[in-house]
Parts: C-alpha cells; structure tokens; sequence
C-alpha cells in the first residue's frame, strides 16, 4: 500500500482504531493481561513491578516451626494451595474507564496486605503481606505491546 491509498483508507482505519480505543476490546485486553500478569505471582512466589518481589517464606516450609509438615505441604507453593482457589479466583470486570481486577475470596485481602488471620484451632496471628495484585511497570509494557499489536492489525 502506497502513502495515496492509505491516505484514502485513513478516516476508515481511524473510526476502526476509534471503536476499537473506546470499546470493550481493549478493555478485554487489558483484563486478560492484568488477570494473567498477576496469576503468574502465584507461580512466581512473588509479585513483580519491575523484578521480582519474592514473598515472605511461610511457616509450613520451615522445618524448625510448629506449622512444619512434612510431605505434600512443604512442598508446595506459596498462597497455592492443594486446588489453586486464590489464584484461580482471580477476574476482571470492566469499569467506566478501564477494568477493575478482583478476587471473590474473602481471605484475599488477609494476604494481599498482611492482616490477622483465624485458622481453626489455633491463635489468631498477623498474616505477612504477600501481595499479589498492584501496579507493575511489566504488566503496563505487556498491556501496551499487546494493543500496539492489536492498532497495527487494524492499520495493516
């Protein structure tokens, strides 16, 4: 394509890229990036801004605490536990100008920022923060590179 022909496809593409700013595809975007950007803290043991942030170790990996257990639990990962249900909770919903990130548990929070925690038997404890939804300059390059894609197909 010659500078003439797009120059004539031009309002066209720009009404494209216009629905396409302004539309829930971005917004899909930007949900999908977010959701699997933070998912991945799960895998991580960390969150990432600009590296990596490991989590605080927990106790039931510690073979000198009282919350030590051997085998499967010692094993395992962070915030992980036997099905995932945190991580796997994890969703967007769109919002007036972007997308709101959440988790439906309410032991999210407890996690997320550090609060007193209940576990059934024992005494109630201040849980460290292991925060795995917040800002991230990777997740913003990430977001950034995938609508980039999505204006050159459009342009293209």
């Amino acid at each position: 394509m010659n500078i003439d022909e797009f120059a004539k496809m031009f309002p066209d593409k720009m009404e494209e890229i216009t629905a396409f700013v302004q539309g829930d595809t971005i917004k899909d975007i930007i949900g999908t990036e977010a959701v699997n950007h933070f998912k991945q803290s799960f895998v991580n043991e960390g969150f990432t801004d600009k590296t990596l942030e490991k989590w605080p170790e927990v106790e039931r990996r510690k073979p000198e605490s009282a919350w030590y257990k051997k085998g499967a639990d010692s094993a395992r990962k962070i915030l992980s536990g036997p099905v995932k249900e945190l991580q796997d909770s994890l969703t967007f919903q769109y919002i007036a100008d972007g997308v709101k990130i959440s988790s439906p548990k309410i032991y999210a929070p407890v996690h997320q920022f550090g609060e007193t925690a209940n576990v059934f038997g024992k005494k109630p404890f201040t849980m460290k923060a292991r925060p795995f939804i917040g800002h991230s300059e990777v997740m913003k390059v990430n977001i950034e590179n995938e609508i980039q894609t999505e204006i050159k197909k459009i342009i293209s």
